[in-house]
């Protein structure tokens, strides 16, 4: 057996004195300052070893504790990465990427530090199914033998990445932990040896490992003591033989991450758990074979907001102590509060949200992120002085994060560059690194003023910044970004939930509702409300009755009328887009304006607001008496009114808007064959892409989402569901470029028929019959003698 050297502090050689721990975050890594000089100094970093002997299998983890599954897009494409990093290794006859045979790390002036902590959290349960007594872990945990746990235990990593131990004080065999959630089951088993089920797990102690947003990154080499040839990875490896010979390594460094290294390819056996640090030689990861076939990493994807309510606990001192105070809005001067003043913020704890911090009062100064989490002092926020004199609540909606730097000032012309993505360098996108002005197309992003998610933060919310003043900075070097996700309740979820507060600003009491409610909570009276997808109507009496007040997503800090009652659209998603005729006369009769868009005043638009019937097309519909949105609504989705006067006792319309709807994602199930509409996992490579009826896989992709009326992939964001060849039955039905015109939109009806708005009474169907393409989606006239015309839209 390789011997087991510990995880933890003891057992470690000494580090070079010249490194030294980072007085921010806490973590041994470079500094990144102004001064002009510079110094090398060779890396040594403490050295560790131990060997993880446990494969918990994932339950519905967006990352896997272990690679078990490596199928997905992205991880092909690292794994693609990770092999040109390969084949530029032989290229150059093994002597290494850069062709350094020792490994050196740049130490600059001594001021911002190269990374920042990010709070970390696990919910472990002591139960199977995440049931029995919670336990919250925020920290490292040296001994946690004394927990009373059963023989199977739930784990939810909400953030970080962790391992834990099987013996206390950081000893022992090692079980990694990612974000998502996992049962575990006698962990301590070796790889294909039937354990003990029955026999109460334990637990030795807990340790944050990735702490921060960097690149993983591992550097293998050819001589023990960091020497000879070095090829480096920042992705997950497969396979790393070539004609059937692995790759050897004597000695290795993790610069950072955490890393699964297998001697085996296709990530198969145990494998080795390498924490940032130093191993020169084979002994000191445990090793007795050098050869290495495959590798993942363990990271932190990018920051990311919970869904839940927004809040910040704030305490005078530092370490959770003093006075507190939680907010739930924001805070221009933290002075100004009512109250006892504070000079300034010790500690905080976010309990929901996602905020923005500022050195000064008015939102100025540094800028902090403050994900859900606990900050025990300035340092764990990432501050440059103990000043925290104003927050803000990020309201802006997180999906579909797009990016547009220029280099420019006020976008003229020039050098550009768009993200969709976290880009850890902008030079990789054959970008600089000056920015004059930034185009936030949608989403929320984190701008870095260093490589690698470094340095001085800037958050940037949907709009526009004409110059580095407008994002806060006093200079243009922008070097890295990566966007904040949306995470938990709307992670691919479409969730209508409402909050009603039982006192102004959000404050007081409070409950939450995702379903109709008839009646309210006795004795309980809201005076504000927040919106949190979807839209709401809001009743004056009880069993839905009396005057309408509809509320869309957003915050609501007065509510004007006093409500006893509530309930939700029976319908808060659709899949048309809006369009809605006014007549003039009953059964739609007479005058018509068809109007597409909001008008907030019929008459000022030059319309005769006279109106004695409606017909609702597509889209959700909100109709008021007065203009500017006033008055009594009217809330209508695909409905016709033949007499408006009868309907709603009036015989105008004031003004009248479309509900916006958020993006949702869902599976199109046929009804009569019980498989799925889907597309090839790698469908976006191709130019057109087949789309069949499956059963539900791992190659295929069966997430869709409507979009101004175009169907989409969730693997394939640039195509659209389109009709090709001649108009006409048996017409086939694939993803196209959705820049072809003339555009090709849909709509679904209540019936599940999903209708071809561009080619009249066509509706999608499938082929059906005996041929090799039986299973492929056609348009067909509508037709009862084929029940395959018909889907279920399953909301995830």
């Amino acid at each position: 057996m390789p011997p087991q050297v510990t995880g933890g502090s003891q057992g470690r050689q000494e580090a070079n004195p010249q490194v030294q721990e980072c007085s921010r975050c806490g973590c041994s890594g470079r500094w990144e300052g102004l001064a002009d000089a510079r110094r090398e100094a060779e890396l040594q970093l403490p050295w560790a070893a131990a060997r993880w002997l446990v494969q918990p299998m994932s339950l519905r983890a967006p990352h896997a504790p272990v690679p078990l599954v490596l199928h997905s897009r992205r991880t092909r494409r690292a794994s693609r990465r990770s092999t040109q990093d390969l084949a530029r290794y032989r290229q150059h006859g093994g002597a290494g990427l850069d062709g350094e045979g020792m490994v050196c790390v740049v130490w600059w002036g001594m001021a911002a530090p190269l990374c920042c902590v990010t709070p970390s959290q696990i919910i472990l349960f002591s139960e199977a199914g995440f049931a029995g007594k919670k336990r919250e872990i925020w920290g490292d945990v040296p001994d946690a033998t004394s927990w009373e746990l059963s023989h199977t235990i739930s784990i939810r990593v909400i953030r970080g990445g962790w391992v834990m131990y099987e013996k206390p004080r950081f000893h022992g065999r090692k079980c990694v932990l990612a974000e998502g959630d996992v049962e575990i089951d006698n962990p301590w088993t070796a790889y294909g040896q039937s354990g003990q089920p029955h026999r109460p797990f334990r637990i030795g102690s807990f340790k944050r490992v990735v702490r921060d947003y960097r690149t993983p990154e591992i550097s293998l080499f050819v001589e023990e003591n960091g020497e000879g040839a070095r090829l480096k990875f920042t992705g997950s490896a497969e396979d790393t033989r070539t004609r059937g010979q692995a790759l050897a390594a004597a000695s290795i460094i993790v610069h950072s991450g955490l890393w699964l290294v297998y001697s085996k390819p296709f990530f198969d056996d145990d494998p080795y758990v390498l924490e940032p640090g130093g191993y020169p030689n084979l002994k000191a990861w445990g090793a007795k074979d050098p050869s290495i076939c495959s590798m993942h990493p363990i990271r932190l994807v990018s920051p990311s907001c919970w869904s839940t309510v927004p809040g910040v606990l704030i305490y005078e001192a530092m370490g959770f102590q003093g006075r507190s105070f939680t907010i739930s809005r924001d805070i221009y001067d933290l002075k100004c509060l009512p109250g006892p003043t504070l000079p300034t913020v010790g500690s905080l704890h976010v309990l929901g949200g996602c905020w923005v911090g500022y050195e000064k009062e008015g939102f100025r100064g540094h800028q902090y992120l403050l994900e859900e989490g606990e900050y025990r002092d300035w340092r764990q926020w990432g501050g440059y002085s103990k000043e925290l004199m104003s927050l803000r609540l990020i309201r802006t909606d997180f999906s579909d994060p797009v990016l547009v730097l220029f280099e420019a000032m006020d976008f003229e012309e020039g050098p550009s560059v768009e993200l969709s993505e976290a880009l850890p360098d902008t030079q990789l996108a054959g970008y600089g690194t000056v920015t004059q002005s930034i185009h936030v197309l949608s989403g929320v992003w984190v701008a870095y003023e260093g490589t690698n998610f470094s340095g001085e933060q800037y958050i940037l919310e949907k709009g526009v910044y004409r110059s580095c003043e407008d994002w806060g900075a006093t200079d243009c070097r922008i070097a890295s970004a990566q966007p904040i996700l949306q995470v938990g309740e709307h992670n691919l979820h479409f969730v209508s939930k409402i909050l009603l507060f039982s006192e102004p600003d959000f404050l007081g009491e409070h409950v939450a509702f995702e379903e109709d409610q008839d009646a309210l909570p006795a004795a309980f009276v809201p005076r504000s409300c927040r919106v949190r997808g979807g839209s709401w109507i809001l009743f004056d009496g009880q069993a839905f009755a009396g005057e309408q007040h509809v509320l869309s997503e957003g915050e609501y800090p007065t509510l004007s009328c006093w409500l006893s009652s509530l309930g939700s659209i029976l319908h808060p998603w659709f899949f048309s887009e809006p369009s809605i005729f006014l007549h003039g006369l009953e059964c739609f009769e007479g005058k018509e304006i068809e109007l597409n868009n909001e008008v907030r005043s019929l008459q000022a638009e030059g319309f005769n607001n006279h109106v004695l019937s409606v017909r609702v097309k597509g889209g959700i519909w909100v109709l008021c008496e007065h203009g500017d949105f006033r008055g009594r609504q009217w809330l209508l989705d695909c409905t016709e009114i033949t007499n408006w006067l009868t309907y709603s006792g009036l015989q105008h319309v004031g003004s009248l808007y479309p509900i916006r709807q958020r993006r949702i994602y869902f599976r199109i199930r046929n009804r009569e064959l019980e498989l799925y509409l889907s597309v090839p996992d790698d469908v976006e490579d191709m130019k057109a892409g087949r789309v069949v009826v499956s059963s539900l896989s791992e190659e295929s992709s069966s997430i869709w989402y409507y979009e101004d009326g175009l169907i989409k992939n969730q693997v394939a964001p640039n195509m659209s569901l389109q009709v090709i060849g001649p108009a006409g039955k048996g017409a086939k039905a694939v993803l196209w470029s959705k820049n072809r015109m003339p555009r090709q939109t849909w709509s679904i009806d209540s019936q599940g028929r999903i209708h071809s708005q561009m080619f009249e009474d066509m509706i999608l169907d499938i082929k059906g019959g005996r041929s090799y393409d039986r299973d492929h989606a056609i348009v067909w006239d509508v037709a009862e003698e084929r029940p395959t015309q018909t889907w279920d839209i399953e909301v995830l």
